[in-house]
Order: structure tokens, then sequence, then C-alpha cells
């Protein structure tokens, strides 16, 4: 009976509010299986990513919401990631958003296939600058 709970639990986030929304399963071919963990993105004085700190599992996907009418855009700063995560970001396109400039812009990030480590990224829009950071965690050992 353990064994059967375990492999189910396998098959889905723990958290279903990881889980990827109709859109993406539609557009990105996501499954109710694939983790999909939430940025919002707003401005004010500063640029701010919230929350600004996000750890992930090997293969999930990050995405960037913009909750207001201003413009966002996130970009991964080269001289801040490590060599490896820096072409993975290089390989897979995503080194920067294009300009996010409605409400509710989304900005879905892939990190299949890549090297655990830190990824610090800054926020440009109409306010200051803002940063944050996604950090790929080591594989699990099973």
């Amino acid at each position: 009976m353990l064994l059967s709970v375990l492999s189910v639990a396998g098959c889905q986030p723990a958290d279903p509010s990881l889980q990827p929304d109709e859109m993406l399963q539609a557009e990105l071919g996501l499954t109710p299986r694939d983790v999909v963990h939430r940025v919002s993105l707003t401005g004010g004085e500063t640029e701010r990513a919230d929350p600004a700190a996000v750890s992930i599992a090997p293969g999930a996907h990050v995405e960037f919401v913009t909750r207001d009418w201003l413009i966002h855009e996130v970009i991964f700063e080269r001289d801040s990631v490590a060599s490896a995560a820096w072409a993975f970001l290089e390989r897979t396109d995503q080194t920067a958003s294009p300009p996010l400039i409605d409400r509710d812009t989304r900005f879905v990030l892939s990190f299949e296939g890549a090297p655990p480590g830190r990824y610090p990224f800054r926020l440009e829009g109409n306010a200051a600058p803002g940063r944050g950071v996604i950090i790929v965690r080591e594989p699990e050992i099973r």
C-alpha cells in the first residue's frame, strides 16, 4: 500500500498550486505532472519579484507574471551566473525576457537540463532596478 502511495505522489507535484494552468498546458505542452513556480512582478519605487528567491528542483519551470500595468524585464547577468549556468541559459535562449508590457503577461523559463546553482537576475522597467535569484537544487538521489 505504501509503495502505491509513493508512486502516485511521484507523478504529481506535492503542492497543487505548482501545477501548470490550462493555458500553460495548451500553449507549452506542459502536463499536470510538471512543476511551475510563480513569481509576481510589480513596480513602485523599485522593481520587485515576489518571491525574490525561488528554490526549484531540476526540470522545474519558473513563470514570471506581471501584476500591474508597468513595463518589466527579467535579465540574467552574465557576470553573476556560473559559466555552466550561463551556457545553459544561452543554449535555451533564456538570458532575458522580452519587455513584459501588459498586466498578466507571462515569461516562462524551463530548467530542464539546467545545471544546479544560483541564477541571479535583475529586474528592469519603470522603477529602479530590482533583483532576485532562482536556485536550482542538486538532483535528489533515490
